[in-house]
């Protein structure tokens, strides 16, 4: 039965991600939370980045936004066909183009949109487009019936990293801060902190223990081991570059 199960469970996977193009992949992770990931191409090299909606009672939920830009209407319409539902919200989780970039759209669609405040203050300084509101290191949220926090919890791929909880499910977004079981190197680092990288992770370890599920920001989500390789990665690069914690 469960082998059944399973297998029914793939299908309906399958069907939801060939729904799209090869720029935009849908994959059911709940009854009503789906991660969506789309594609950019730097020096040749194909690379992924993944995000959330969330069904409720009042309308979807974007944790992040695309990174194509030319998947911002594509997704919005996917959701629109397939579950009834406008995109009503948005959080982003820092401020690079594969998390904030689509702010502007969202904000002429009439979304409501959210950000840390120096995601914000740093969107501001760049002249790009801002969220509509901000909050500080700590926010509870309750969209339809769909309760979430995000926290910012210290400095590591960028100095403005969060991540969202979502308590009843135990899934923790952790975006780019935290980096896929299948990754190898440390990645875009222009904007990071690597000394307190570490620390910060102990944070979330402590803090999110009981997470069923952890969503890294690149690279295959669905598989055990996110945060445990995002701290070898870690190590490894420290030893390489004899960089100690502060």
């Amino acid at each position: 039965m469960r082998k059944i199960l399973s297998t029914v469970a793939l299908l309906i996977c399958a069907t939801v991600a060939h729904a799209q193009s090869d720029k935009l992949k849908i994959e059911k992770l709940n009854d009503h939370m789906y991660v969506y990931t789309t594609y950019q191409e730097f020096k040749g090299v194909q690379y992924s980045s993944n995000a959330l909606y969330i069904l409720t009672n009042d309308g979807a939920l974007l944790i992040d936004t695309p990174w194509d830009k030319d998947q911002y209407e594509p997704l919005v319409n996917h959701i629109k066909k397939e579950h009834h539902k406008d995109v009503k919200w948005v959080i982003t989780t820092h401020f690079h183009e594969d998390r904030s970039g689509g702010l502007d759209y969202f904000n002429k669609l009439g979304a409501q949109t959210y950000t840390y405040s120096l995601t914000n203050d740093i969107l501001k300084d760049r002249n790009e487009p801002q969220a509509l509101h901000t909050f500080g290191q700590e926010k509870q949220f309750t969209f339809g019936k769909e309760k979430l926090a995000v926290y910012f919890l210290g400095e590591g791929h960028s100095k403005d990293n969060t991540v969202v909880w979502f308590p009843k499910e135990k899934i923790l977004y952790g975006g780019c801060l935290i980096k896929s079981a299948e990754a190898t190197t440390i990645g875009n680092i222009e904007d990071g902190n690597v000394a307190d990288w570490p620390k910060t992770i102990e944070v979330v370890k402590r803090k999110f223990s009981e997470a069923k599920q952890v969503i890294p920001g690149h690279d295959a989500w669905d598989m055990s081991g996110h945060i445990e390789n995002t701290e070898r990665i870690l190590s490894a690069y420290a030893q390489q570059n004899s960089i100690k914690n502060k």
